[in-house]
């Protein structure tokens, strides 16, 4: 049997524990494909190891996972709006792709702000009727596996 100290390590996954840690060593399914099944549809907000991210299809299909949350006011990119190319926020209208660069800032007058701001995005696979994602450290990242089916 478990002790109670045991049993913390071993079931807390949130980022900086032990088992989150390990956890965030692997690829993991975030949504189901149908979820999101053509371009221009609403985004999903979805929970993965206690992190709140938000998963699009954007205007050419591909798939983009990101924080949920704007990094310009903090507003939650589950209501944004998919448009041309990216995902904008309903907030300040900031858009985004799905590799995190800034497309457009219309309330911002400096051009430069595109340049230096990226949103946090994660690795994508789509797979087996599964969206795939990996978020833990960059340097760690694992191949993807390959199913035999598709």
């Amino acid at each position: 049997m478990l002790s109670k100290e045991q049993n913390e390590v071993l079931t807390r996954v949130g980022k900086g524990t032990p088992m989150g840690t390990t956890m965030r060593r692997y690829w993991h399914p975030i949504a189901v494909s149908t979820e999101l099944p053509e371009p221009d549809c609403d985004p999903i907000r979805t929970t993965l190891l206690g992190e709140t991210f938000v998963v699009f299809r954007d205007t050419a299909g591909r798939v983009g996972v990101m924080d949920e949350l704007c990094l310009h006011r903090g507003a939650s990119m589950a209501i944004g709006r998919v448009e041309d190319g990216g995902i904008r926020c309903l907030y300040h209208g900031w858009k985004f792709d799905v590799t995190g660069q800034l497309l457009d800032t219309p309330n911002h007058a400096d051009p430069r702000v595109k340049e230096r701001l990226r949103a946090k995005t994660y690795p994508v696979r789509e797979q087996s009727g599964l969206i795939w994602t990996y978020i833990g450290p960059k340097e760690h990242e694992p191949p993807f596996r390959e199913f035999a089916y598709d």
